[in-house]
């Protein structure tokens, strides 16, 4: 291959833009994660969507919330029936503050949750007051609650995985191709895929001026009726790819990054889902080619390994 030749396709078409702008040059500047999301944060001033961020956010920091707001809610109102006096609640025993604050508090948890053992029970207009807004409070907490999980549940969400690395070597009839590969972690069926591929890189524009540039890598096959197995995704590299005659210096000195969308229709959600990732300059590796993920297993079946899908072996 010649290293020497000048690089081409530098003017990207305006459907080459991601979105991202060409103003992103910094050193090492990473578009999109390795879990697909965008490498931005957001400051000053932004919208509050409660409902979409706890549906989003992890199910770890979901129940956190849930069990932290559950305690303070019910802390609250059990301050509150303190105010009274314990002249105002059916059932109690005088002591400590502590020990008069847990029977309130737990007396608040039964109303809340609509249990109601009857050992505690309000005895004043007060404490039927507060009673009947710890009812109302939880009524609309559960209702919030179920529909939150039944939304985190039913979100349609695709479970394709990538490799860890993406490779640059030959692979059939002496052609060079940029490859990387795919596989669905789910025994579900996923149907029609496609994926898009982008490079994504930064260049002097002649007077002294970085600008980050994009263009569409076309690909040996760009879509897919269905996704048994894995499927490994080619880029040929010829005279008109951006990768044409690039060494890893060159790729490394142009802050190169490789941006990936798959989309598909999952059969479960019936619904469109979508998978993105990205490659650096870093995650490529060179001459080596991916190891077979499947093999003949017992009653005739296909074995996919998925644990397999980031091994690599000499060429």
């Amino acid at each position: 291959m010649n290293f020497n030749l000048p690089f081409r396709n530098t003017k990207p078409k305006e459907a080459d833009d991601l979105g991202f702008g060409t103003r992103i040059t910094g050193e090492g500047s990473r578009l999109l994660n390795k879990n697909g999301k965008y490498n931005i944060r957001k400051i000053g001033y932004k919208a509050w969507t409660p409902y979409q961020d706890m549906v989003e956010m992890p199910w770890g920091q979901f129940m956190l919330m849930v069990v932290t707001l559950f305690i303070s809610v019910n802390a609250l109102f059990g301050l509150l029936l303190l105010l009274p006096g314990m002249d105002c609640l059916n059932g109690v025993i005088t002591g400590s503050f502590w020990s008069e604050f847990s029977q309130t508090f737990f007396f608040s948890v039964q109303t809340f949750t609509t249990v109601g053992y009857g050992a505690v029970s309000p005895a004043c207009l007060s404490s039927d007051i507060i009673a009947s807004a710890i009812a109302l409070t939880g009524l609309m907490a559960f209702a919030l609650a179920t529909g939150l999980f039944f939304a985190r549940f039913s979100k349609p969400k695709s479970q394709i995985i990538f490799s860890k690395n993406a490779l640059i070597t030959s692979y059939k009839d002496g052609l060079t191709g940029f490859m990387f590969r795919i596989a669905n972690r789910r025994d579900n069926q996923v149907i029609n895929l496609e994926a898009k591929v982008s490079m994504s890189w930064v260049e002097d524009d002649g007077f002294n001026k970085k600008q980050r540039r994009f263009a569409r890598l076309p690909l040996e096959i760009e879509k897919v009726v269905m996704l048994p197995l894995n499927w490994t995704i080619v880029h040929p590299i010829d005279k008109d790819s951006p990768l044409f005659g690039k060494t890893a210096k060159d790729l490394e000195r142009m802050n190169m990054e490789i941006i990936v969308l798959i989309e598909g229709f999952d059969e479960t959600y019936s619904q469109t889902v979508h998978a993105s990732g990205s490659y650096c300059d870093e995650e490529l590796l060179w001459n080596v080619k991916f190891k077979p993920m499947y093999y003949p297993g017992k009653n005739l079946q296909t074995v996919l390994d998925l644990d397999t899908i980031d091994e690599v072996t000499q060429i």
